[in-house]
């Protein structure tokens, strides 16, 4: 069965989701593989997996600290560590998605990244992700 991109794109966001779970209440740091991972959310065989998915959660799981300190100038009044794990998660991937994974205009990853936080989140956090995503991290 062929996955959408859509349905791709919540794959890597719940994977990121997923880690930054662990990583938040205990693991301290980010040591699992993206394909064990992934494997573990699709149940499904790894070799089925578009390779753009495994690509987007092992860029993003690698470059974690660089996003986070490229978006700290951009939180106003916010902290990274305040923001929900979703939020993260949907920023972590659009980073990541911009810079490392698929030369794509900057208006669509913004858009992808509103319309999961619309879709899991909620209508506050779209637009909260919207304006960092917007001010300049992604330029």
């Amino acid at each position: 069965m062929e996955i959408t991109r859509n349905q791709q794109h919540y794959i890597i966001m719940t994977a990121i989701y997923n880690e930054l779970t662990d990583f938040t209440f205990g693991e301290q740091k980010m040591t699992r593989d993206a394909t064990d991972i992934i494997a573990s959310l699709c149940e499904c065989d790894i070799k089925d997996v578009d390779p753009y998915v495994i690509d987007s959660v092992m860029v993003s799981l690698q470059k974690y600290g660089e996003a986070r300190t490229a978006f700290t100038p951009y939180l106003k009044n916010w902290k990274w560590e305040r923001l929900p794990l979703l939020t993260q998660a949907i920023l972590l991937m659009s980073y990541t998605h911009y810079y490392y994974i698929e030369k794509v205009e900057r208006a669509v990853v913004i858009n992808i990244a509103v319309e999961l936080a619309k879709k899991y989140i909620d209508d506050k956090q779209a637009k909260f992700v919207n304006a960092v995503l917007d001010a300049g991290v992604l330029k």
